[in-house]
């Protein structure tokens, strides 16, 4: 009866393991590292890392070079005009994927999560904090840094959701 018991549990957990498809439930960008943007720049805003992407599509405007209030960030919601994507591609890219005129064929995005569309004040909010940037030595004005966090935003591919309550895209620098 032992052996019974036994064969049965064994087959039990070699019949339970799946090692199908690995879902993303989280992604990790480098907060230092600068969001980057191509010249003219097109309302597309991206940070690279091996190969992935995690790209802010919203207006020039977003980032107004007006100093916000303290503890007073200008606040964007997610839709179909300010979208966050990740995109996982097949290989390895550059900034250059993104600042062509027509992106290339290669590499292939092979997985795509969209931030779903927030609800003002509570969801799928884009927070941008703007300051000055000042010379040192002269306190002359040189630009200006606009800190961007993303609040209570989920992402979604269609299949499966996560949600970070605040996430730290990083800082986009403009000039005067």
């Amino acid at each position: 009866m032992k052996k019974y018991i036994t064969l049965l549990v064994c087959a039990f957990i070699f019949n339970s393991c799946d090692d199908g498809n690995i879902s993303l439930d989280t992604f990790n960008f480098d907060p230092a590292a600068a969001i980057n943007s191509c010249t003219p720049n097109n309302g597309l805003f991206f940070k690279v890392k091996n190969n992935e992407a995690l790209i802010l599509k919203t207006p020039i405007t977003t980032f107004v070079n007006t100093v916000t209030p303290a503890n007073t960030p200008r606040t964007v919601v997610i839709n179909s005009s300010n979208q966050v994507i990740y995109r996982l591609f097949n290989s390895i890219i550059s900034n250059t994927y993104f600042c062509g005129t027509l992106p290339p064929a290669n590499p292939a995005v092979v997985d795509e999560w969209y931030a779903s569309d927030g609800i003002p004040g509570t969801s799928g909010l884009i927070l941008v904090t703007t300051t000055q940037i000042r010379n040192p030595t002269t306190n002359a004005l040189t630009g200006y840094n606009h800190y961007v966090i993303f609040k209570n935003i989920t992402f979604s591919n269609g299949v499966n959701t996560f949600t970070y309550e605040n996430y730290v895209y990083g800082n986009y620098v403009t000039t005067p």
